[in-house]
């Protein structure tokens, strides 16, 4: 890309809070990588599918934060914090993403 779309979307991959695909060094899951926000920023690892209302309760009672994925026009996604006053204005206008958390090994069920 050339030109002005072009230094826009080299800004935007640039900036921080831009969710780069990756997987998990642990389990291997794919995940999505970011720093979110601008003044106490969180490096977030969560998983990419979207969640809805239900699961995004049982995330909140399993210590889980939740995040907006926001997609822009030009494709770029950002993660930004999602909290308790997003989740009681009613259905999120961008997907809702759940911090990632790797399944328990078989070893692990057995012991619990």
């Amino acid at each position: 890309m050339t030109g002005m779309q072009g230094w826009i979307t080299e800004e935007l991959a640039r900036k921080a809070d831009t969710a780069r695909p990756g997987t998990c060094p642990l389990c291997q899951a794919p995940v999505l990588r970011a720093r979110a926000g601008r003044v106490a920023a969180l490096d977030v690892t969560a998983d990419p599918t979207p969640i809805d209302v239900t699961a995004e309760i049982l995330a909140r009672i399993n210590g889980q934060l939740t995040w907006h994925l926001v997609t822009n026009t030009l494709g770029h996604s950002r993660i930004t914090w999602r909290d308790i006053f997003h989740i009681r204005s009613g259905p999120a206008k961008h997907p809702v993403i759940a911090d990632h958390r790797c399944p328990p090994h078989p070893v692990q069920e057995t012991l619990l």
